[in-house]
This record gives C-alpha cells, sequence and structure tokens, in this order.
C-alpha cells in the first residue's frame, strides 16, 4: 500500500495526474496543434537574440519593464526585415522556377526512362549472372522498405493536417502566442520547477538543462548545416549547369533536415532531372555530391553539432525509420535530437542512483533510521 500522507508525494501524485490529463488533451488535439510546434520551434530558435537584446537595455528606470517587450518587438522586426527581403529578391524566382519544375516533371521522368533503359541493356549485357541474382534480391528488399517507410511517413503527415479549421485558428494566433511565450519564459519556467518537490528541483533543473543542450544544438546546428548544403548544392549545380538552380537547392537543403536518408533522396532527384536535361554530366553531379556530404560530415557537423549528439549510423537508420512510421515527415526529422536527450536524461538518471559497490558494503551499512545488526556469537569455546 503506498503511503499517501506526506504532502510531497499527495503534490508528486497531482503533478503527475496533471501532466497525464495534459498530455491526454494534447493528443486529442494534435492535429489543430501543428501550428503552435511549428510557433514553439521559432521561439526556441529566436530565444538567444531576445535575451541578447535584452542585455542592451537598462536594468534599472522607467524602462527597466518594458526590455523585454522592446526586445520581442526588435526580434520580430529582424525576423520580418528578412522574411520581406527573401520575398522581393528570393521568392518570385524561386515560385517560377518552381512551375516550371512542376510543369516539366512528366518530360523528365520519360527521358529518364528511357536513359534508364540504356542502363538496363547495359547491365543485361555486361554484368555477370551470379551478380545479378544478389543485386536483384538486395535492390527488392530495400525497395519494399524504402517504400513501406514512404508510405507510412506520407500517411502520418496527411493524417497531421486534416483538421483545417483549428490549423487555420493555431496560424493566427501564432505570433501572438509565440510573443507571450518569448515574454513569460523565465516566469513559466521558475513556477514550473517550483511546482516539484524542493529536493528534486536540482534534479529537474539539471535535466532540463540537458535537454535544452541537445536540442540546441541539434536543431540550430541542423538548420545551419541544411542552409549550408543547399547553397553549396546550388553553387553546384550552378557550375555543371544543371537546372533548375534555385529549386534543387531547395530541395537539397530541406532534406538535409532529414538523417542519412535525407541527402539520398535528394541524390535521387537531382539525378533523375541531369538524366532528363544533361545526361552525360551525371558523374559530375555524383562528385560534386561526394564532395558536398564529405564537406558536411567531416568539417561541419562535427564542430557545429559538437558532442551532444553521438548516435551510431544504424541506429539513426532505425530511428528514422521509427519516426517516420509514428509522426510522418515531422518525425522523421526530430526523433533523433528526441532519442538524443532521452539517452542524456537516462544517464544523468542512471548516475545519479547510488548504488553500494558491493554486498559487504550493502552490509555493513543499513538503511537509514536502522541499528546495524550486531555479529554473531563465537561458539567454537
Amino acid at each position: 500500500m503506498i503511503d499517501l500522507s506526506s504532502p510531497h508525494r499527495k503534490r508528486l501524485i497531482l503533478i503527475l495526474i496533471g501532466l497525464a490529463a495534459i498530455g491526454w488533451v494534447f493528443w486529442e488535439a494534435r492535429q489543430s496543434l501543428v501550428p503552435f510546434a511549428l510557433g514553439a520551434i521559432l521561439a526556441y530558435l529566436m530565444t538567444p537574440l531576445v535575451s541578447l537584446f535584452q542585455m542592451v537595455f537598462p536594468k534599472r528606470g522607467i524602462l527597466a519593464g518594458f526590455g523585454s517587450v522592446f526586445a520581442i518587438l526588435l526580434t520580430y522586426a529582424l525576423f520580418l526585415t528578412a522574411f520581406i527581403t527573401a520575398g522581393y529578391y528570393v521568392f518570385p524566382p524561386l515560385i517560377q522556377e518552381t512551375v516550371e519544375f512542376i510543369e516539366a516533371i512528366p518530360r523528365y521522368w520519360d527521358i529518364s526512362q528511357r536513359e534508364f533503359s540504356l542502363l538496363m541493356d547495359w547491365y543485361e549485357d555486361e554484368v555477370p549472372d551470379q551478380w545479378k541474382s544478389q543485386i536483384e534480391e538486395n535492390l527488392a528488399s530495400l525497395g519494399s522498405q524504402v517504400l513501406s517507410t514512404t508510405q507510412s511517413a506520407l500517411m502520418a503527415t496527411l493524417g497531421a493536417v486534416t483538421s483545417i479549421v483549428g490549423f487555420g485558428a493555431g496560424l493566427a494566433l501564432l505570433p501572438l502566442w509565440m510573443f507571450y511565450v518569448l515574454k513569460d519564459r523565465e516566469k513559466g519556467a521558475e513556477r514550473f520547477y517550483t511546482m516539484w518537490p524542493r529536493h528534486w528541483q536540482t534534479d529537474i533543473r539539471n535535466v532540463v538543462t540537458i535537454v535544452d543542450r541537445v536540442l540546441s544544438a541539434y536543431i540550430r546546428g541542423q538548420i545551419f548545416v541544411s542552409a549550408t548544403v543547399g547553397v553549396a548544392t546550388g553553387l553546384a549545380m550552378w557550375a555543371i549547369g544543371i537546372e533548375p538552380v534555385l529549386v534543387l537547392a531547395v530541395l537539397a537543403g530541406l532534406t538535409n533536415l532529414i538523417p542519412i536518408l535525407g541527402p539520398v533522396i535528394a541524390f535521387f532527384i537531382i539525378a533523375l532531372v541531369t538524366l532528363a536535361t544533361e545526361p552525360d554530366r551525371i558523374w559530375l553531379v555524383a562528385i560534386a555530391f561526394i564532395g558536398i556530404q564529405q564537406l558536411e560530415s567531416t568539417f561541419l557537423v562535427p564542430r557545429i553539432h559538437g558532442h551532444a549528439v553521438r548516435v551510431n549510423p544504424a541506429i539513426v537508420m532505425i530511428l528514422v525509420v521509427v519516426g517516420g512510421t509514428i509522426w510522418g515527415l515531422l518525425g522523421m526529422i526530430v526523433i533523433l535530437p528526441i532519442a538524443a536527450a532521452i539517452r542524456d536524461v537516462f544517464v544523468y538518471a542512471y548516475n545519479r542512483i547510488e548504488v553500494p559497490e558491493d554486498e559487504d558494503e550493502l552490509e555493513a551499512e543499513p538503511p537509514p533510521g536502522q541499528l546495524p545488526l550486531e555479529p554473531p556469537e563465537n561458539n567454537s569455546s
């Protein structure tokens, strides 16, 4: 029977019940909360800039109480300026190239099929039969796995945006909601900590710090890496002469958000476009992609992500499949930092549990409040 007489235990049970109720409500309304999830990511990315601007405002005087408001408004202004600038210089040609790219997809597919048929003729004539059986079996297995994962990811992604009314309402309220999140983030954090028993608060703060370190290192780092890969891909396609440059650069940057699988998807799309437009330059495209991936894996990722996300590539592949099956495309993107944060929190909790070195120590140090056992009498005499 659990002892509920302690006020701390009553509070803990009340907190757990409240969190479970909130989690159930969020899960039931998950389709309408997609804008708020995006807003939370944006607010998280804006937090360092808001904190930087807050340091400029005076801590005393009339303006002291308005520092956070001005900092948030200034951050909004910078993001809005960047968005308008991109909308004026980047979006029009990007939209035009995207329309042309979509219209040309049937032509790309027909030409790619002809090129593929030529490649299959070479395959049938030149590759030994014993190699063919192994290659075909491996490709069939890989194709079925990729198809199954893609179908699950698309179904989960489409299911997340079916509630149009709730989605639109959340999108309309997003700027105001982000404003209050950024304004009251410190007060909200302190209230969250004080809800827990006092002797737990240090551990709760440490857990939040661990999660924040992993997420900040991954999210901000991944956005920078994906932007760099997109720019590098665009420059490479421009130098090689593969059009449309902007569309292919954006595709490379966005797909790079998906660990391991993203670069493969980007290369597959760009390879199809290359085979349909400039088939003799496919080897230059392949060399460019190998160079970009080497730049990412050996220089960008170790220096930007640091040691916050340390997951074996084989495990990453499994996580991507699991994330895509559960949460769709978004799950394929966020599953890696979530898994890394859970791992680090588990290690912290594991190390916080004090275990005696051996059974002798366990017997020598009885639990608090109990006296040690008296040594047995010596009856040898």
